[in-house]
C-alpha cells in the first residue's frame, strides 16, 4: 500500500469513527431524556433540550423549561409510576444538524392503582450540534398506539418482588442513584421465594 492508499484508508477510518461518535452522542441525548423523565431528575432531562427548544406535543407547544415542568406535572398528576422505552432509532447527519426518529414504548401506572395504559410512538427530532455538543432543537412527538389494561402491580407480586427498599422514587433516594450498590444484608436466596415462584 502506498502512501496515497493509506492515507486514503486513514481518511476513510477517520469518518467513519467520527460519525459512529456522533451517533453514540446522539443517542445519549435520548437516554437522558426518558431517563430524567422516568425519574424526574428535570436537570437531566432538560439536559436534552436547547433552551430554546420547541417542543410539541399535540396541541401542546413549549419552550423546554415550560415543557419539562408541565410533563412532571402531568405525569404526577395521573400516575404513580411510568417508564419510556426507546427502541428502534434512525439518525440522519447532515452537518450540524441531524434528523433523528425514535420509537418509544410507554407503560403508565395509574395513581389509582386500577389501570395500566401501554403506548406506542415516534419522538421526531431536529438536533442541533452547537459548541461540540448535540441536544433537541426541536421535537414532535407522534402517538401511534394507546391500549389500557388492569394493573397487576399490587398483592402478593409487590410483596414478592420489591426489594428492601421499596418501590422506586422520583428523586436522588431512587437506587438507580446509589453508588455503589451495596450488598444486601443476609445471604443470598435466604427467604422463602415460593411465593414469587407461584406468581
Amino acid at each position: 500500500m502506498n502512501d496515497v492508499e493509506l492515507r486514503a484508508q486513514l481518511a476513510s477510518l477517520t469518518a467513519r469513527m467520527q460519525a459512529i461518535e456522533e451517533q453514540a452522542a446522539i443517542r445519549d441525548v435520548m437516554r437522558r431524556y426518558v431517563r430524567g423523565l422516568d425519574r424526574h431528575d428535570v436537570a437531566l432531562e432538560s439536559s436534552a433540550f436547547w433552551p430554546d427548544a420547541q417542543i410539541n406535543y399535540g396541541f401542546y407547544s413549549g419552550e423546554r423549561d415550560a415543557f419539562v415542568a408541565w410533563g412532571n406535572a402531568t405525569h404526577e398528576a395521573n400516575y404513580v409510576r411510568h417508564q419510556h422505552h426507546l427502541t428502534s432509532q434512525t439518525i440522519d447527519i447532515d452537518g450540524d444538524t441531524a434528523h433523528v426518529e425514535s420509537y418509544v414504548i410507554y407503560l403508565l401506572r395509574s395513581r389509582d392503582e386500577t389501570a395500566t395504559r401501554i403506548g406506542g410512538a415516534r419522538y421526531i427530532d431536529r438536533m442541533e450540534r452547537r459548541d461540540g455538543e448535540w441536544r433537541i432543537a426541536v421535537r414532535e412527538f407522534l402517538p401511534d398506539i394507546l391500549i389500557e389494561a388492569n394493573s397487576l402491580f399490587a398483592g402478593p407480586f409487590a410483596e414478592a418482588m420489591l426489594p428492601p427498599s421499596g418501590e422506586g422514587t422520583w428523586d436522588e433516594t431512587d437506587l438507580s442513584y446509589v453508588r455503589p450498590l451495596e450488598r444486601r444484608a443476609g445471604p443470598p436466596g435466604g427467604q422463602d421465594r415460593t411465593l414469587v415462584n407461584n406468581l
